[in-house]
């Protein structure tokens, strides 16, 4: 059984800008490299280079095709140059050709023009502890290298400088022979190798501290009696909906307004736990966004658009044109309905504040608000209209729009959740507001044209001409939508790719102190591969075992983004201890239990 000694990761590819526009179009540039971003060191000795039959292959046309050697041994790690001419630097150290110099974990390696990190536990302490075998065991089947990410965060505080490393004896190795790189390299400052890339308990930490319990518990009875009565009205509003479809339409009717609504929710569900792939948020708190949507949100935006509604009847009188009637009532519609579902993000933001990590934790949030108040308002629809409208009611609301009311407030929730990624104040102003205006802008214009061709059809007569432009018009009322969602998508993508660079990034040192294991390291950074492990233990040792595996990895994760906050700005704690240090506790107490198998 092969063992993982340590992790050689990808912080930065610099190709040089004398490279051919062929190779530019082959390999990548700046932060983001097109192969694999982590390593796994599985041998004592690993060669590095270009060519496809080295242990590491490096798709950088300025590295050689046998490049370096890594070597473990009891006293430590070292790096050989195979090359007679090309660049291999240990912390801004040329390392001459055919020589060894001796690294330590966290130190950075310039092999061409890539830029590594070697991520191991320090020698000086005992990494194998054999307590922990058997955790190590049930992950050994990890594949060699972790799949690419296809992105990096930009390290904010910059690493201190470390003195160099003391030379060890220099070690003659006879050269392979082999041609020179495809392009020379691109020459790398000192600075620029030293400052390299830097970039359960979190509800713990998650209320301010400085409200004391009794207020925590007011909050808290204050919280649930809004819960129980909005569920309450919402109950009674739509039983009475139902027994009126029930008398009115019989039992067919009543079915298909309660199972129809239900199916696209189920797919939202379905989609969420898909992207919420590394940081995965707490299933109380998915439920909680579902509920503000379900059952918060719908009786206070049934009331203010009837009573809005009914003020703009009475001022805009019966001589006004329907074009204008319906701008007023889509814009009342945009405004008050993202507005609540808004709320709930905002609740969510500044009452959780630790929990709403990031964009794709507001694209989570913000689906599940979306699609709570989707089911309810679809089984209205359903229960009044199914019977005289079932293909339309099917087709518009189910087929086309299943993700209308997730896509419009997952667009503010997306912007709430860039406040995470940036210290600048104006950011943190200017892009949630700008999300909200998108929010409502999509939702006002989608039930504007909903509105205008509803009011077309009626009033046509059965006029076929204008019964097809309006039929066109719902039909292309989807388009919007459907472009804000290929935005959301490449956010996401982006958004996803970061976490798992703040995973690599900020968990690198907990490697060394030997709080992260190298294989979980790994793992943590490819979300399909750890899922299959999570399925593995389910399947072959129980659920108690799975769930502390599972609750194993967020831990570290949680850890990586805690530590991630920190930098971008967030205070610490009050009190001796601090989320860091229980991320810790727990990460040890967790893994004694998974060795105990108990």
């Amino acid at each position: 059984m092969s063992q993982n000694y340590g992790v050689l990761r990808v912080v930065r590819v610099r190709l040089s800008a004398n490279a051919t526009a062929e190779l530019q179009g082959r390999y990548p540039t700046g932060w983001l490299p097109e192969e694999q971003l982590v390593h796994l060191l599985t041998r004592r000795e690993t060669i590095i280079g270009r060519a496809l039959t080295n242990d590491v292959v490096l798709m950088d046309p300025t590295v050689s095709r046998i490049h370096a050697r890594v070597i473990y041994e009891e006293s430590g790690w070292s790096l050989t140059n195979l090359t007679a001419q090309n660049i291999v630097r240990v912390n801004g150290r040329p390392v001459p050709s055919g020589e060894s110099y001796p690294v330590h974990p966290e130190d950075i390696i310039v092999l061409g023009s890539t830029m590594l990190q070697l991520i191991a536990p320090q020698p000086t302490e005992d990494a194998t502890d054999p307590s922990l075998n058997s955790l190590t065991e049930q992950l050994a089947a990890l594949p060699r290298l972790a799949q690419s990410d296809n992105g990096a965060a930009a390290r904010q505080d910059g690493k201190p400088e470390r003195s160099a490393a003391p030379a060890g004896r220099a070690q003659l190795t006879p050269l392979p022979a082999q041609p020179a790189p495809e392009v020379q390299a691109h020459p790398w400052e000192a600075d620029e190798e030293e400052s390299i890339l830097g970039a359960g308990v979190t509800m713990q930490f998650a209320l301010p501290q400085r409200i004391g319990l009794r207020t925590r518990w007011l909050i808290a009875g204050i919280g649930i009696s809004i819960l129980i009565i909005s569920t309450l009205i919402t109950l009674i509003l739509n039983g009475l909906l139902g027994l009126n479809a029930l008398a009115s339409y019989g039992t067919s009717n009543f079915l298909a307004a309660i199972i129809i609504p239900a199916i696209p929710t189920i797919c939202i569900l379905l989609l969420v736990n898909f992207m919420d792939r590394f940081e995965r948020e707490p299933w109380f708190l998915r439920l909680a966004a579902f509920l503000w949507g379900a059952v918060i949100a719908i009786p206070p935006a049934l009331f203010i658009e009837q009573n809005i509604d009914t003020a703009l009847q009475n001022i805009l009188g019966p001589g006004v044109s329907d074009v204008i009637r319906s701008m007023f009532e889509g814009l009342n519609a945009g405004i008050t309905e993202e507005t609540i579902k808004g709320l709930g993000l905002l609740l969510l933001f500044f009452v959780l504040r630790d929990e709403f990590d990031n964009v794709t934790d507001g694209i989570v949030y913000g689906a599940l608000i979306g699609a709570g108040f989707a089911m309810i308002e679809n089984f209205r629809y359903f229960a009044i209209d199914f019977r005289q409208f079932p293909v339309f009611l099917i087709v518009y609301r189910i087929v086309l729009g299943w993700l209308g009311h997730s896509t419009f407030t997952a667009c503010f929730g997306a912007a709430l959740g860039y406040v995470r990624h940036t210290r600048k104040r104006w950011r943190q102003i200017a892009v949630p507001l700008l999300g909200y205006v998108l929010a409502v802008g999509l939702h006002t214009f989608f039930d504007f044209v909903t509105f205008q061709a509803s009011a077309a059809l009626s009033a046509s007569s059965g006029n076929s001409n204008v019964a097809l432009l309006s039929l066109i018009a719902l039909i292309g009322d989807y388009i919007p939508p459907f472009l804000a969602q290929m935005f959301l998508l490449y956010i996401l993508i982006k958004a996803l790719a970061h976490e798992a660079a703040v995973i690599r990034e900020f968990l690198a040192v907990e490697v060394s102190n030997g709080i992260v294991k190298v294989d979980e390291y790994a793992l943590l950074q490819n979300s399909f591969q750890r899922t299959k492990i999570e399925r593995r233990v389910l399947r072959g040792q129980g659920i108690k075992q799975w769930l502390r595996v599972k609750a194993l990895y967020q831990t570290e994760i949680g850890l990586a983004f805690r530590k991630w906050h920190v930098n971008m700005g967030d205070k610490p704690k009050l009190g001796y201890l601090q989320p860091e240090d229980a991320y810790r506790q727990r990460i040890k107490r967790l893994r004694h239990e998974i060795a105990a198998g108990k």
